[in-house]
Order: C-alpha cells, then structure tokens, then sequence
C-alpha cells in the first residue's frame, strides 16, 4: 500500500479504525464545558480553552475515527492566538494517528492560492529551510473560480501526498441556488463534479481512490446516484449527519460497492457527546475526561448507526 497517497492512508485508517466517521471540530465557545472557560477573559485564553477541548475530542475519537476535521473559522476568531491552537490542535491529532482535514474552503488564484496551499499542506520556504505550518492532510476547496483555482492546491498535495475535497453538493438549504442551477449539460453541481473527476483521473492511488475528493451533503440524497455515477474514483466528503438532518440510512447511497468512497462528517453530535454521554455515573470527574468519554461514545453511536443501513445495502465490508 502506498503511504504517500492520501486517499491510500485514508482507507488504511478506515480499515484500522473499522470506522468511516469524520469527526468535526468546531469549537466555538458556546458549545464547551462551562468549567473550560473559568477565568477566560481574553483571545488567548478563549483559544487555549478551544484547543484543550479539541485534544480531549481527539483522545476520545482517535481509536473509532479515522480523521477529524478542525473548521479553521472557528480558530481564526480568536486571532493569532486561534492560529496556534489550529496548529497544536493538528499536530495533536496527526501524532494520535488521526487524519486531518482542514475545512477552510479555500479558493483563489495564483500566488494567493499558492500561500494557501503552503499553509495548509505544504511548507513555507525560507532561505535554504522548507517548514510546515498547519501541516494537513486534507483541505476543502471551493471551486467557484474555475480549475485554474485549484491548481496550485493540487500541485503542493501531490507533492506531499495530501488531498483535497472540493465543495460539489454542500449540505446548507441555500446550495441549490447555485449548485442546482439548470444548463442544457445538467446542474452547476454536475459540472464541477466532472471536473472532480477529470482532475482525480491522473492522481489515482493503489486501491484506485484520487486524492481529489467532494463535498456533498447527505442532506441531498436524491442526487447521490448521480453524484457516485459522475465521480466514482472520487472520496465524497459527506457532510449533514445529525442534527442538520442527514438521515443514516441515506448515506449508504453515497458509499461504492467496495463499502468505500465516502465518510459521513459529524461534528457537534460527536464533540458535544460530553453533554449526555460524558458523566459515566460519575467515573469521569475531571471534564478532560467527561469529554473524552462523551466523544468516544458519540462517536461509537453514530457508526452503529450507519452500520445497519450500510449491511442492509451491502456496503459494509467488515
């Protein structure tokens, strides 16, 4: 197995893991344990108390999941000081063995897109010395500028055998004003999905998966035959299960015949397990522990779950 292909590490995590879940990392303040933000009161602590968060998610997910993915908004609100958490928030979790998508739905051209790429797969050069800086596995894109957009992003993930998910069919009600818009050819979606295709032909792994995936939302079910039909080398990015209404027994439409090709993305459902799986009848009492264990059994919940719809329609493989 090729290690230096994203879309091979990406199957030999799920085959680990015995999980397809992407678990999400949105840690705005809201949504934490009350007791992590005792005595905050300015960015940098605020974004301390975010990154602690987010290490205990990954603790917690790192043996049921075989990726997470840090929103990169959520880091930069609290300026510079929410930089370095995304950092230490992704090294923490690449050193835990996870795989890490960056959802930062870049898109723009030339140099710009070039210092995108540095930063969030690549390395930044100065003088003789290569650096990493987020140092990802994964990016999403947004394909609103034309290929020509994605391709210096292309060109830093192959070099460092990263990948990348390109927005095709995003979960939010509103996508289908644009994405759904009719032309004599199909849907915009259908569209930039061949477009998902041509670029993933050439950058194929060994087990025939392309580092260039998409992003469609289980929201959607009702285009997901078109959508695998249109990208079937393609690693779809699934987005919407939970509590935006994604139903479990839709995802199997979007997973291949080889129960591979897609891995449903869950965020609050799995960090804010703390909320009603994380007391353990009091076996956790410090709230690192809380949520850890809430993480892991939310985690564990979900993919039971998807479990059944996916044996019922012959995709699981285990």
């Amino acid at each position: 197995m090729s290690t230096d292909h994203f879309a091979d590490r990406l199957i030999a995590r799920i085959e680990q893991t015995r999980s397809l879940l992407v678990v999400g990392l949105d840690p705005e303040l809201g949504q934490l344990p009350p007791e992590l933000l005792d005595g905050v009161d300015d960015l940098a602590g605020a974004a301390a108390a975010a990154a602690r968060f987010c290490r205990a998610v990954i603790d917690g997910v790192a043996d049921v999941a075989p990726a997470v993915k840090p929103q990169s908004a959520f880091f930069e609100a609290f300026g510079a000081a929410g930089l370095h958490a995304l950092e230490e928030v992704t090294a923490h979790a690449r050193a835990a063995g996870l795989l890490v998508i960056e959802d930062a739905k870049r898109g723009d051209i030339g140099s710009t897109m070039a210092a995108y790429a540095a930063a969030a797969l690549g390395r930044m050069r100065i003088g003789e010395r290569e650096l990493p800086v987020h140092d990802s596995d994964a990016v999403t894109l947004s394909p609103y500028l034309g290929p020509e957009s994605l391709a210096p992003m292309l060109g830093v993930a192959d070099a460092h055998g990263k990948g990348v998910f390109v927005l095709v069919r995003t979960s939010n009600p509103g996508s289908a004003r644009v994405q759904g818009l009719q032309t004599p050819d199909g849907a915009v979606f259908e569209h930039v999905a061949r477009m998902v295709a041509e670029l993933g032909e050439p950058r194929r792994g060994e087990h025939g998966y392309a580092n260039v995936g998409a992003v469609a939302g289980l929201t959607y079910p009702d285009d997901a035959r078109v959508l695998r039909a249109l990208m079937p080398h393609a690693f779809l990015l699934v987005p919407g299960l939970g509590p935006q209404g994604g139903a479990p027994e839709d995802f199997p439409l979007f997973v291949n015949a080889d129960g591979l090709g897609a891995v449903p993305a869950a965020s609050r459902a799995v960090a804010g397990g703390w909320r009603s799986h994380g007391d353990a009848g009091g076996a956790f009492p410090t709230v690192d522990g809380r949520v850890r264990a809430g993480a892991n059994a939310a985690a564990r919940e979900l993919t039971a779950s998807l479990r059944g719809p996916l044996a019922r329609a012959d995709r699981w493989r285990w």
